[in-house]
Parts: structure tokens; sequence; C-alpha cells
């Protein structure tokens, strides 16, 4: 490859890192035993990116150690790519032996993990971006399950490494399961923020058949981790410890049509209790619905379908492709593929991030009436725009609840009641919560009198 694509494609880099571009980039990932060409696939499908894995454990079989042939494979697949105009993203994982003690245990001294980035950053000079790890908080790619500290301790140390030697190569943080906010939170707690570029995210979950519109609440009031749109959760972490110029890389996304039988889920929470997937036909529609969803979010960089060809050999992730086992494109390939002449955003998709209060406003009785007969009460709320919803309306008199009103208001006139109150001050408390647990009140105090008397 020439040094001034080289230099285009390190200057393409940095910009995607500095400002995240108004519409999505799409891409792709390489799967397990693909017989399909990534590269002729990839243009095909108009791709701007292909998401390739290497696995250390190959790469350095000993300390030190490099083994020369998958390094030249890699940069021969980056070439290809890159002449047909494809930018590459390659995922880093499962540690050596002697590095980590065996199996899918992460490095025992972060250091290694750092000196071999910088050493493959070199010799893969082509590279436009680098995940640090898969699903780094899950038990599937990283043994005991999520360790936040020894992970930020990866960061630490190979984001430098890479830096030093491809300054212009975009470092993502590895995919998070789900959405994972508080993973994410606890790497800021660990001292991660300045050893990465973008934050990745993967939400092609377990045994998923819910369309990308669709997503539920946690107990907290957030959107929930294992629903797509949950990705708006994460930024707003990051935009709490000032990282909201950068952005989200959503290198993992796509539905299952292994199966539509009930009872077909194999894996997870869920397993034996609902259908492990969707219709190809539906899994293009969610595609589609997906990428139109990203589109209205500036703040989304990079978004990689999962992944280019059907697994086989998987147990619970065999049809997630574009492709089939023998070839044949799926109708998402096709979906995939227009997704090139543009992408009109969605706006209005799934939940939102929502921290800000309602508002209460109480048409009656005023603060300080004072009254001799009944009072009458009219109050309202309002929710804040793009917010979650109101929950009901309520009104306690002296710390005692009276009633509750759901929409967005109600109405007591007259309040017979009140003509039994006893002389002197009497507190009336209005409150609302919405569907994010924001909560807001409001509190009026009247006067009783003992005989007629209007203010």
């Amino acid at each position: 490859m020439g040094a001034r694509f080289v230099a285009a494609a390190a200057m393409a880099a940095v910009f995607i890192c500095a400002a995240p571009a108004q519409a999505v980039e799409t891409g792709v990932n390489e799967t397990l035993g693909q017989n399909v060409s990534t590269p002729a696939k990839a243009a095909r499908l108009g791709a701007d990116w292909v998401r390739v894995w290497a696995l250390w454990q190959d790469l350095e079989p000993a300390r030190g150690v490099y083994t020369q042939h998958l390094i030249d494979g890699l940069n021969a697949k980056v070439a290809a790519l890159h002449a047909r105009g494809v930018k590459v993203v390659v995922v880093v994982h499962r540690a050596p032996d002697w590095a980590s003690g065996g199996g899918i245990a992460p490095p025992r001294d972060a250091e290694s993990f750092g000196r071999f980035m910088g050493a493959l950053a070199q010799r893969a000079p082509g590279v436009d971006a680098w995940e640090l790890w898969n699903e780094p908080d899950g038990s599937e790619f990283w043994a005991g399950g999520p360790q936040p500290g020894a992970y930020a301790a990866l960061l630490k140390a190979a984001y430098p490494a890479i830096k030093a030697v491809q300054p212009g190569d975009v470092v993502v943080t590895g995919g998070m399961v789900g959405n994972d906010m508080d993973f994410l939170s606890a790497l800021y707690d660990h001292g991660a923020q300045g050893s990465f570029d973008a934050v990745g995210v993967h939400t092609d979950t377990a045994c998923l058949t819910r369309s990308p519109h669709a997503y539920y609440r946690d107990e907290r009031g957030r959107v929930g981790r294992y629903t797509f749109s949950a990705y708006r959760e994460v930024h707003a972490v990051m935009s709490d410890h000032g990282d909201g110029a950068k952005p989200i890389w959503m290198t993992e996304l796509g539905w299952n049509t292994q199966s539509t039988r009930p009872g077909s889920c194999n894996t997870g929470a869920y397993a034996g209790q609902k259908r492990i997937g969707v219709s190809p036909r539906r899994q293009a529609r969610f595609l589609r619905a997906a990428y139109r969803c990203l589109a209205a979010d500036p703040f989304v960089g990079v978004a990689l379908w999962f992944g280019m060809q059907d697994i086989p050999s998987s147990t619970h992730a065999r049809g997630y492709g574009l492709y089939r086992a023998h070839g044949k494109g799926k109708p998402a390939a096709k979906a995939f593929k227009r997704l090139d002449r543009g992408i009109r955003p969605r706006r209005g998709c799934g939940g939102y991030v929502d921290r800000t209060p309602p508002t209460i406003r109480v048409a009656k009785p005023v603060q300080g009436k004072r009254f001799a007969g009944r009072i009458a009460v009219r109050v309202r709320a309002f929710d804040n725009r793009g917010g979650a919803g109101l929950g009901r309306i309520s009104l306690a008199h002296n710390g005692r609840h009276v009633r509750s009103w759901g929409g967005h208001g109600g109405s007591i006139a007259p309040w017979w009641e009140s003509e039994r109150w006893r002389p002197g001050t009497h507190t009336l408390t209005f409150s609302v919560r919405d569907r994010a647990f924001n909560a807001a009140s409001v509190t009026v105090t009247v006067e009783k009198l003992r005989r007629s008397s209007k203010r």
C-alpha cells in the first residue's frame, strides 16, 4: 500500500475520532468459518468498515515471538479491503498461555498486552482502528466475569503503545454486552479516561427477538441495558465524565434467523422459554430500522452488523449472517446494500435518556389562600420534551394521601371534605413521578378560617 493512502486513512481515522459524523458509518463483521470473500462482499454491500478478528495467543505464542505469516495475512486482508475503499477495525483478544495461565483468562500483567499491541500496530500499519478485547464485561471472553479494574489497566497500557507508533489509529474499548453502562462507569472510576477514542457496545444479545424500537426501563429509570437504544445511556455516562464528544461504536448489532420455533432459545436467562430468533424478512426489517435509529444520534460513529455469514458450527449464533452458509444472500443483505444510498434518520426510536423531572402547576388553590367554606383543587403536570412519560399525580393533605389522577392532571371541585377541616394552616402536597423515576412535588399552604372570610 502506498504512503499516500496510509496517510489518507490515518487522517480519516483522526476525523472520525475527533468529530462524530452526522450519519453513522456502516460495517460488517467477518465471521468464523466464512467461505465468501470478505473484500468482495464488503464492497458489494457498500460497507464502510469490516471488523476482523485477531487472537493474541496465535500472533505471539511465546513472549516476543511473532507468527509472521499470520501478520502477513492480516496485512494482505487490510490491503485488499482498502483497495475497495473499505476501512478495517481489528478486535484483539484471547491472551496466550504464557501471559494468562491458559483459557480465556486475561493477562496477569497488563504491560505485556500493551507491549504486544504496540508491536502489532507497528507491524500492521494499514489498520484503521483497534478494538481492545471482545466483551470484557462478560464471562464468555473474560474468565471470572467483569473485572473493570483489570480491564482498565489493559486500556491504560495499550493506548499509549498504539499511539506511539500509529497516532492516527482509532482505539475502541472492547464492545460491551448489551450497552453495559455500569461497566463503563466503573472503567472511569478505575482511571480509564484518556485511554480510548471511542466506546464499543454490542446489541446482538442472546435470543433477541424484539425490534430496535422496543425498550424497557430498569429499576433506576434508565433505558434497560438489554434494549437496542440503551446505547444512549452509555453515551450519557461518557458525557457525565466529559467524554461526550467521543463517539459510540456499535461493533456488533444483529438478529438471529436460526429458528423461530417456540422455546428454541438455548442460551441465557430465557433458554427454553422463547424463540431464539426471527424470520429472514423480519431480520431485514430490523436491520433497516436499527440503522435509521442510529442515524438519528450524531454521536454514533460506526455500526457493524454481526456478521457477514451464518456460522453452522455455533449452537446459538448460527443465523446472524447476511449470507447463508452456502453463500446465498438473505433479505438482510439486500437491505444492507440499500443503506449505501443513504440512511434516513428515524427520530423517536426506542427509549431516551431522561433525567429531567416533570413540571407541576397548581391552578387552585393559590398559595396562602384563606377560606371559611370549601376550596377547589385543579392541578396539571407536564413532562419534558422527549421525556419518558408521566406517571400518576398524587395529592396529600397534611401528609395523608387523598387522591391521585392519571394523565396530565385532575381536579376536585368543590372539595367537600375541606368544609370540615379544623381552623388553621393546612398543607397540600402535589407530587408526580415520570416513568424514568424522576420526581417533582409542589406544596401549597392554605388557611381555614373560623368564620367566612376571603382574600
